[in-house]
């Protein structure tokens, strides 16, 4: 059974990787577009996880309210994600740099507000013992 500890740990790991992925579309150099493959795969894996354990945290899975209301922002941010990794693939990024950093900014501020409601929810809901 998942515990709160571990959904916010996660969420902890997630805003990890959205800074690195936020200094990544900073740069210029060569290494640039490997980094960013691999940390959007982290990610990808990581909002997974975080859904897993939705799943399988009761306090929010059996929540009438927050549950689907979590699985509807993590599909808005899924969406939002594969839009821009669809427009901005690791080799269109040097085509337009300014634009590239523009859409980044704006997914990872999506990215932060969804962590902030998960961590909110899940701080909010009591343990089950």
């Amino acid at each position: 059974m998942t515990t709160q500890a571990q959904i916010l740990n996660e969420i902890d790991a997630i805003t990890v990787v959205a800074a690195r992925l936020a200094a990544i579309a900073g740069r210029t150099d060569a290494q640039r577009k490997q980094d960013l493959i691999a940390a959007r795969r982290e990610l990808a894996m990581r909002i997974m996880t975080v859904m897993t354990m939705g799943d399988g945290y009761r306090p929010l899975r059996d929540h009438p309210q927050h549950y689907p209301e979590l699985r509807h922002r993590v599909n808005i941010m899924r969406a939002a994600i594969a839009d821009h990794q669809a427009k901005w693939s690791a080799v269109a990024i040097d085509s337009d740099d300014a634009a590239y950093v523009a859409s980044s900014a704006a997914v990872q501020a999506m990215g932060r507000e969804l962590m902030g409601w998960i961590r909110a929810t899940v701080m909010s809901l009591p343990e089950q013992a």
